[in-house]
């Protein structure tokens, strides 16, 4: 009696075991290409690992049918292929990212030194930006963040707005006749009236984990937030729009700081990668067309066991000169950005 009892219970597992089986396929989207990096225009063929229980299947390119093989569209950064699979079972999708690079290299940039303005040796430089002839600047630091007016010729403080120690600043731009900054960790940012830096409102980022650069193009606003991502804000509401991954023929670039819009074009700084460059990024698409060596700058100002990296663009309208400097750098440079 036992014995039956047992072996039905035996048959009734491996019976369970075989439906789970059958059902349980698992699918996945298999990319092949000539290309060791995926790009625009590059050809590519798709297929399953498996086609058990596939009735029919297919791929899809941002919702749009794809033929195969396909070619890749213009579209750079992270993208996704879906598959849709009529099965015996109903109908499973399946999706599969890709990253696109961009087709070129970008090109290579130096600057030629104009002048030499002093700058605040303790001020951690997070933002920097003209309106008029006055320089607006970010500072950064738990417990020594603030939002400041510059004369820059003079290095002049002429106002200094600290802010609360819970807050680490960040990049700030002027739009609309008001001084917007963010601040670090705390998915936060404030909104000061230019003429006298009052705080009128702050406002959050939900989609971004953190603030990190920020620019405006006069309609949208731009935000990096330490990944690959270029946000673009609505300048009234902050709301997050949409994004693209910053990319270059062979890499997507996370760590941009601080931001600069200039006819169309993005110059952004880059955090820690030893080496002291602004990358010029197309914020239509993310590609960076451009990276300008400003290798030298740093053995210019005075050497201090605080001397942080090169931070803090800022493009002179009237003048068409760029001012950059870094973080406890004692010097602002004026320079033209030239071809190499």
């Amino acid at each position: 009696m036992f014995r039956l009892y047992y072996f039905g219970l035996f048959l009734a597992f491996f019976s369970m075991g075989s439906c789970s089986s059958k059902q349980g396929v698992s699918y996945k989207i298999i990319t092949n290409s000539n290309a060791k990096k995926v790009r625009p225009a590059d050809t590519i063929y798709l297929s399953l690992n498996t086609l058990t229980d596939t009735k029919t299947h297919q791929f899809y390119w941002n919702d749009k049918a794809l033929a195969q093989p396909f070619v890749v569209p213009k579209n750079t950064g992270e993208q996704y292929i879906k598959v849709i699979i009529e099965t015996e079972n109903g109908t499973k999708e399946v999706t599969k990212s890709i990253r696109v690079f961009a087709s070129t290299k970008p090109k290579i940039y130096t600057y030629k030194l104009i002048k030499t303005y002093p700058h605040d040796i303790n001020a951690y430089t997070q933002g920097l930006e003209f309106v008029g002839d006055t320089l607006f600047e970010s500072t950064g630091q738990y417990g020594a963040s603030s939002v400041r007016k510059i004369a820059y010729e003079s290095g002049e403080i002429i106002q200094n707005l600290p802010l609360d120690n819970a807050y680490f600043g960040e990049g700030l731009t002027h739009i609309h006749g008001n001084i917007i900054q963010l601040t670090w960790k705390k998915k936060l940012g404030f909104v000061y009236d230019s003429s006298n830096l009052t705080l009128k409102k702050s406002f959050t980022y939900s989609k971004s984990p953190e603030g990190w650069g920020l620019c405006t193009d006069g309609k949208w606003l731009y935000k990096t937030d330490g990944s690959q991502k270029l946000w673009r804000l609505d300048p009234d509401t902050f709301e997050e729009l949409d994004s693209k991954d910053i990319v270059t023929h062979n890499t997507f670039l996370s760590k941009v700081n601080e931001l600069e819009y200039v006819n169309g074009l993005i110059y952004g700084n880059t955090y820690q990668f030893n080496k002291d460059v602004v990358v010029i990024i197309d914020p239509k698409t993310g590609i960076v067309q451009g990276v300008v060596d400003f290798s030298g700058l740093k053995k210019k100002v005075q050497q201090h066991n605080k001397l942080d990296v090169f931070n803090g663009i800022a493009y002179h309208p009237e003048r068409k000169t760029f001012f950059v400097t870094g973080k406890y750098w004692d010097k602002l440079f004026e320079v033209e950005i030239i071809e190499k």
